[in-house]
């Protein structure tokens, strides 16, 4: 939480806090929740957000850092993302001779860049689509979230 707050202690200046919740469907489909700050100039936003899954095969969760970047201070239109954390999920195997199945902890790094798009649904309010790409449990996900 120190990066995401570390400006307003250098500058002394209370930022807006922001929540966000978000369902990323797929095969691995996720739901998570992130807690964060506007920069002082309404163009940046910085988020920790929590997420946990169930795919097919595997169940996991994890932690990361989200940036996203704004053309304005309307923080509405297209934007980019970073992200940057770490996963952690549990892989089982069916065991083919009928017997139980095998499950496997694995700790999976979590960063990866992204686009999308913002729109104003309500006063300091947003709905986000947002599609990333990187090194992580899935290469991408897309991602649909309110901010408020």
């Amino acid at each position: 939480m120190s990066v995401a707050f570390s400006d307003e202690l250098k500058t002394g200046v209370k930022k807006k806090m922001i929540y966000s919740g978000f369902l990323s469907p797929g095969l691995f489909t996720t739901f998570g929740f992130g807690i964060g700050s506007v920069s002082l100039n309404q163009k940046t936003e910085k988020m920790i957000i929590t997420h946990a899954g169930l795919g097919p095969m595997f169940l996991g969760g994890g932690v990361y850092f989200q940036k996203r970047f704004f053309k304005d201070s309307t923080r509405t239109g297209l934007f980019y993302t970073f992200d940057f954390g770490a996963d952690v999920i549990t892989v089982c195997a069916a065991d083919p001779g009928g017997g139980g199945g095998d499950c496997s902890p694995l700790l999976v790094p979590n960063i990866a860049g992204g686009i999308g798009y913002s729109k104003a649904i309500g006063n300091n309010s947003y709905f986000r689509i947002s599609l990333d790409l990187g090194i992580k449990a899935l290469i991408s996900n897309l991602n649909l979230s309110i901010t408020f």
